[in-house]
């Protein structure tokens, strides 16, 4: 039989945990009977199983848990990586806006957007240039035709980036929300902690090399894709 163990690592030579004196010597796992990781570490603990005989330690940073003890700090530490990977994205939302939008200035949607859109538009539908329209162009020294298809295509431009931008955040704030880790027995958490750090492909890209092409990953759930989401858009 085996029991399940958490611990931290202690002085390679004294065996003591560097939580309760500082090593001279590296750190190593404690020598425990039948020690085996469990893929999972959490708080400075590693996670695992060792032989049921094997006598824990807990002034040594050496504790027995149960399998629901062991459940809920997965849950703990994937929400806790769910809430920051969640908080990420709309910094790394912020800085693809910057990026790509800000070429058009504070005003660029206020300019595009509300009358002078809609009276571009109505120009370029039906010919109609009303006051503001007209007096922009004589000041600036184009046709009304010129300025009118600017402001429109300004600002569909300026639309679709944003709203491309705002889906991929959406899509991603989605799928973190979504997320709901399998607490039936502390394998099954372990595979849905280990399904949150899987990536899928989002395009291939050609290498230039005979035709050849490269595939394009990007983290199912973490925000550091963001970018290449948005370029192969």
């Amino acid at each position: 039989m085996a029991k399940n163990i958490k611990w931290m690592k202690v002085d390679s030579v004294t065996g003591v945990s560097h939580m309760v004196a500082k090593s001279e010597n590296g750190l190593t796992d404690p020598n425990l009977s039948g020690l085996s990781h469990g893929d999972f570490d959490w708080n400075d603990f590693e996670y695992g199983t060792c032989d049921d005989s094997v006598t824990a330690d807990p002034s040594n940073f050496i504790i027995e848990i149960t399998d629901e003890q062991w459940i809920s700090d997965i849950q703990e530490k994937a929400n806790y990586q769910l809430g920051n990977w969640k908080a990420d994205i709309y910094g790394i939302e912020k800085e693809l806006r910057n990026e790509h939008l800000g070429t058009y200035g504070e005003s660029a949607y206020a300019a595009g957007a509300g009358y002078k859109y809609d009276a571009a538009v109505e120009f370029l539908n039906n010919g109609t240039a009303n006051a503001g329209l007209t007096t922009e162009a004589n000041i600036r020294g184009i046709s009304v035709t010129a300025l009118a298809t600017k402001i429109k295509n300004n600002h569909e431009d300026f639309i679709t980036k944003d709203a491309k931008i705002a889906g991929l955040r959406g899509m991603m704030c989605d799928r973190i929300d979504s997320v709901a880790i399998n607490t039936t027995s502390v394998t099954t958490a372990l595979n849905s902690y280990a399904g949150i750090h899987t990536d899928e492909i989002i395009a291939t890209e050609p290498t230039g090399i005979a035709g050849s092409s490269i595939e394009v990953r990007a983290s199912y759930y973490q925000p550091s894709g963001f970018g290449d989401r948005y370029r192969f858009l």
